[in-house]
């Protein structure tokens, strides 16, 4: 998909301004807890602004998301964060690959007595 500067700026300043409002953020919030200024929050969320990777970077921080989320404009938010995948790999975001591990030995068993396997 090819797709200019601009619409891909404009498209990851729609995401940030979802999750923040899922927050229920203001962009003075999210500026803080990102270590920018409010006014650059603002211009990033229109599009207006293209902000570096370390950037966008300090916004996922702030935002408590990891940083692919954030980017992952090819995404259909609406469709595919509800599907049944997407919300077991969310729900794996912050564990340590331990208790992944740990997840991942649960499903398999669960999956394993659905499937009528001991």
């Amino acid at each position: 998909m090819k797709e200019n500067r601009e619409t891909i700026s404009g498209m990851i300043g729609e995401r940030i301004r979802k999750f923040r409002t899922e927050q229920n953020l203001s962009q003075e919030e999210l500026a803080f807890l990102s270590e920018i200024h409010p006014a650059y929050v603002g211009k990033v969320e229109r599009g207006e602004k293209c902000p570096t990777i370390e950037t966008l970077y300090k916004i996922a921080v702030g935002l408590k998301i990891p940083l692919h989320k954030l980017l992952d404009i090819d995404s259909d938010t609406n469709a595919t964060e509800n599907d049944a995948f997407h919300r077991i790999i969310n729900s794996l975001d912050g564990l340590n690959p331990d208790e992944m591990i740990e997840i991942a030995e649960i499903v398999e068993r669960i999956t394993g007595l659905m499937r009528g396997h001991s």
